[in-house]
Formats: structure tokens, sequence, C-alpha cells
């Protein structure tokens, strides 16, 4: 039984696994970039999110355009809609700007005026006096407010000094968990469990709830996978945002291609992009790294450095004529020395 299904499965002596992943990759990739100029007019998220995305996970972005985060909640509230919902009320972020609907800056007065919206508000179960509480307790201001207003006396008419303050009052954090981000409640279609859906990929915030399901939370930013769980979990969130990524766009690559990609973006412990200023720029072959980009500048540093390539990889044998060794050209046949001597005896008769 294992003869019959793993043999099958293994890939043969000098096959460029490296070739055919790239091929693998890069053809229904193609397609993915025409479709993507075809659709450029579209106001749809299919005709954004597949290239762009796909950029940013070779090349390795620190910071992703989308981050999407998925909060994972334990047994005991993850079936119960109304603790799920309180708990994602409870987390969500609102930044001082959602709930201001106009900001006055009184550089006469040396003076701040915040008209606040009632309905957002309401809508996120505050009140004008919790939020002046607020503002006070972060950052110790004389304020005075009304039914829909908040004014800051900074007892200052210096016009860089109020400017300063109000950035700074625009982006207090006034209720939830500071990153979180804007939570979100979701159900999951095939096990009906509740989970919370955020817009941010700091997983800090989320890992010090007791009601979060630490095991299971997920981010798509690589990088803050990385930085919490490791080079092993960063490694695998990098596999299957590609995959994902290319399945949205309805193209089907075998995971294998995709593993060894993520495989060789993370060998190293850390997380390298695919160009010149990571695996195509470490190579130690001169003639690899200038067949890629930078051509005169990797040549002129070598002979420089008086560097030795020894020609043994693909694209610097390909350069000069030589036979790679792939496929066919891997195998070396050597004969046995009494076998030898039979076959010249041989060819004397």
């Amino acid at each position: 039984m294992v003869k019959e299904n793993k043999n099958p499965n293994l890939v043969h002596a000098g096959e460029p696994v490296g070739v055919v992943a790239a091929q693998s990759i890069g053809e229904p990739g193609t397609q993915m970039i025409i479709s993507s100029f075809h659709l450029a007019g579209m106001a749809s998220q299919m005709a954004t999110a597949g290239l762009p995305r796909m950029i940013e996970l070779i090349d390795a972005r620190k910071k992703p355009a989308s981050p999407l985060t998925s909060v994972y909640l334990k047994d005991k509230i993850k079936n119960n809609f109304e603790k799920a919902s309180e708990l994602a009320r409870k987390l969500n972020e609102v930044k001082m700007s959602s709930i201001t609907k106009h900001l006055i800056e009184n550089f006469g007065k040396g003076s701040i005026i915040i008209i606040l919206d009632t309905q957002r508000l309401e809508a996120y179960d505050l009140t004008v006096k919790s939020v002046e509480s607020r503002i006070n307790k972060l950052l110790k201001l004389d304020t005075e407010s009304n039914e829909k207003r908040i004014t800051v006396h900074l007892h200052k008419k210096d016009i860089k000094f109020i400017r300063e303050m109000a950035m700074k009052i625009m982006n207090l954090t006034i209720s939830g968990v500071e990153g979180a981000g804007t939570c979100v409640l979701q159900q999951d279609d095939k096990t009906g469990e509740y989970y919370i859906l955020t817009d941010k990929s700091n997983l800090g915030p989320f890992l010090e709830i007791d009601e979060v399901d630490k095991s299971r939370i997920y981010t798509n930013d690589v990088f803050e996978m990385y930085r919490v769980f490791g080079i092993e979990a960063a490694r695998n969130t990098l596999a299957n945002e590609i995959l994902l990524t290319l399945s949205q766009q309805g193209i089907s690559v075998s995971p294998r291609h995709i593993l060894l990609l993520a495989d060789a973006m993370t060998y190293s412990g850390e997380i390298k992009n695919v160009g010149r200023h990571g695996l195509t720029g470490e190579k130690k072959s001169v003639f690899a790294r200038a067949a890629y980009e930078e051509t005169v500048k990797h040549l002129i540093n070598a002979a420089a450095f008086g560097e030795v390539d020894m020609m043994k990889g693909v694209t610097e044998s390909i350069l000069v004529g030589k036979q790679i060794a792939l496929g066919t050209g891997r195998v070396k046949l050597t004969i046995k020395k009494e076998d030898l001597a039979k076959i010249s005896k041989k060819s004397k008769e």
C-alpha cells in the first residue's frame, strides 16, 4: 500500500522542480494580469485584489494594502450570538475622527471646537459626556461641552501647537481596544460558529482577551504572523495566501509548487522576496545575479573583488553554453575496472 501510493508521487532524479514551479505559477499569473486589464474599468474587488495582492506576497511587502484578521472565539461563546456580538462591540475601535462631524480651529481664542455626529454616537453607544471624559483622561485638557459639541481650551494661540493638538485629538481611541480596528461579527458557513473579522493585522490586542481562541487566530499579514508565531507560521500563511489569491481568480495551481516557493522564501529563517534584494540578489554565482537585474553593477563588483564563479547553476551554465545538471545532464556514468578490461579485450578480438 505504501509503495503503491508513495513511489508514484516521488520526484524523479534530475527533475527541475524550480523551473516547473516557476512555470506553473507564472503562466496562470500572466492570465491573471490580462484579466485584470480587461476588468480595469469595473469597481470590483476581483479586478483589484488578485494581481496587486500577488505582487505584495511575492515581493514580501511588510504592510498589506488590505489587512484582515479573523479572531476565533472559545467554545463557551462561539455559538452564542448575544455574547459574541457583545464582545465584538467591546473590541471595536472607535476613533475620535469617526464620530466628529466638524472640527473648528479657533486660532484667535486658542481653542478647538468639535461638533459631534449624534447618530454615530448613538450607534456606538456613546454620549457627549463620555467622549469629553475620555479626552480629559488621555490628554488632560481643559474642556467644556453641550448637547452636540465639545470645546477644548488650549490657552495658547500658537497655530502650529493648535494644529498638532487637533490631530492628536482626532487620533484618540474613544472606545474599544486600541489597535483592534473595525470589528464585525461573522458566521462561518460550514460550522455555524461566530467569529470576529477586523480590518487591522495587529494581533497583540486580541491575544490579551480571555474569550479569544489564541490557537486559531489568523491574519493575512505574513510579517505579523512571523513576528508573533515564528517562521513556520509565516511560511504556512504565505502559501495559504498565494493559493487563496489564485483560487479567487479561478486559477488552479498544485499546492506543491506554492509550497516550494514559500519554502524558498523562508528557509533561511527570515522572509525574503524573490527579487534582486532577496533570493536572486543573494545567489553565489556572479552570472546568476547579473542575469536578473543590474547586470553591469554585478559584473564590475565581481571583477573588483576577484569573485570566482564555478558555473554549477542553471543560469550561468546556459550563459556559457555548458550542459546543465538537470534531467539527462544530471546523470554521470561510470564503469568498473574489471568490466573495462573485458570490453577492451573484446574490442581487440
